[in-house]
């Protein structure tokens, strides 16, 4: 479950930004951008993107850096490849998640749907992607940008989430799609990521199902 959850966050993690001096928007102003965001959704569910990711943590030396690919529909698929020399790959296609190892040829499996607690866990993660349910989990502060862009902080208000998650931080450019974030562990682990190439162009639906490989070892966390 620990993995489980490292990698899911380390889906929605970005580059952080100094704060800037531009005011907060305002309760009505946040709620007409949520408003824009929606509506972009709506037209466009699909982003996909190239990431490099840096974490930082006490217990390591040395930043960890990688590199990898996600792809994303709205409400709750996503593709999240990660290379280098510990591979990883995270898949769902709404129905069920797999985590897979391809050096240790493990596979995790998680059915959704079965589990509140797990479900709402997921889509609490993935609120930094999509801002569909993104304030039943998470005040909000917005401050806009240099050149036209937003930077979002999220911070938990749900006792649960915040032995997950400390704060979010997502900044979206002119267009409101999401290009950095920088997320912040509760123990003060730090998770950042940088998007580029980001496109919303449809995605094929075999891009968020997962067969496990001949001879894979399959492991089921939460039961069947």
């Amino acid at each position: 479950m620990k993995r489980f959850f490292c990698l899911i966050l380390a889906t929605i993690s970005l580059l952080s930004l100094p704060i800037r001096a531009a005011e907060p928007l305002t309760a009505p102003e946040r709620t007409a951008l949520l408003g824009r965001l929606q509506a972009v959704h709506d037209k466009s569910p699909c982003f996909a993107a190239a990431f490099s990711e840096q974490r930082t943590s006490r217990l390591l030396k040395k930043p960890l850096i990688s590199t990898g690919t996600i792809a994303f529909q709205i409400p709750n698929k996503f593709r999240r490849e990660m290379s280098g020399s510990n591979p990883s790959l995270t898949v769902s296609n709404g129905r069920e998640l797999w985590i897979y190892y391809p050096n240790f040829r493990e596979a995790e499996q998680y059915t959704l749907g079965k589990r509140a607690m797990f479900d709402d866990a997921l889509a609490a993660l993935t609120a930094g992607l999509n801002f569909a349910r993104v304030e039943e989990f998470y005040r909000l502060e917005v401050t806009p940008e240099e050149g036209g862009g937003y930077r979002i902080v999220l911070t938990p208000h749900r006792s649960n989430l915040k032995k997950i998650v400390a704060q979010l931080v997502v900044v979206l450019d002119k267009e409101l799609d999401v290009r950095r974030t920088d997320l912040t562990l509760p123990k003060g682990d730090q998770v950042v990521t940088t998007y580029t190439a980001a496109r919303r162009d449809p995605i094929p639906a075999s891009t968020f199902e997962f067969v496990p490989p001949a001879g894979a070892n399959i492991s089921r966390p939460l039961g069947k």
